[in-house]
């Protein structure tokens, strides 16, 4: 079977895109270890230093290499909702499950930047889904574009407890 002249020319700009993604993924991850990981780590760090008002953590979730999380996690607090009828002699107390965003490594190494609502399990019938916000290339992360993200985040979480 011979294959045609114009097959071959499809196949071979196909397969030159193909190597050119792999190359693609293997430079993002190597940029997530060598810079990214720690800039936003590093700046997730200083924004909640500098508003210790909110009680939120800084997390890395890095069990599984080159598919690795950083989240920025407001605590569970007490939802100011309870009980009137104790049970047991004990009232209980609904906690919120604190709002969360996120900058996960996708397979392809770029960056997914997400959020997660605050919730008050039994209390509210459904959680919000996540909310995907942006998928970007490592290099374009730098400290402002961090910022922005997570002025966005406390913007939508505030509107968002402001109407449930």
């Amino acid at each position: 079977m011979k294959i045609k002249e114009f097959e071959l020319t499809t196949i071979q700009e196909n397969a030159f895109i193909y190597e050119t993604h792999l190359r693609n993924v293997n430079r993002r991850r190597e940029l997530w270890k060598s810079e990214t990981k720690e800039k936003i780590k590093h700046t997730l760090e200083a924004v909640k230093k500098n508003f210790p008002k909110i009680n939120w953590s800084v997390h890395v979730l890095d069990s599984k290499t080159n598919f690795e999380t950083i989240t920025l996690k407001i605590s569970d607090s007490p939802s100011g909702i309870s009980d009137s009828s104790p049970v047991k002699g004990k009232v209980r107390q609904y906690v919120k499950k604190g709002a969360a965003m996120g900058f996960s490594q996708m397979i392809s190494g770029k960056i997914r930047v997400w959020f997660k609502f605050p919730f008050v399990e039994d209390i509210q019938e459904t959680e919000e889904p996540v909310k995907n916000l942006v998928i970007i290339e490592p290099t374009y992360v730098a400290e402002n574009l961090i910022a922005g993200y997570v002025q966005q985040f406390l913007s939508d979480i505030t509107a968002y407890e402001s109407n449930i």
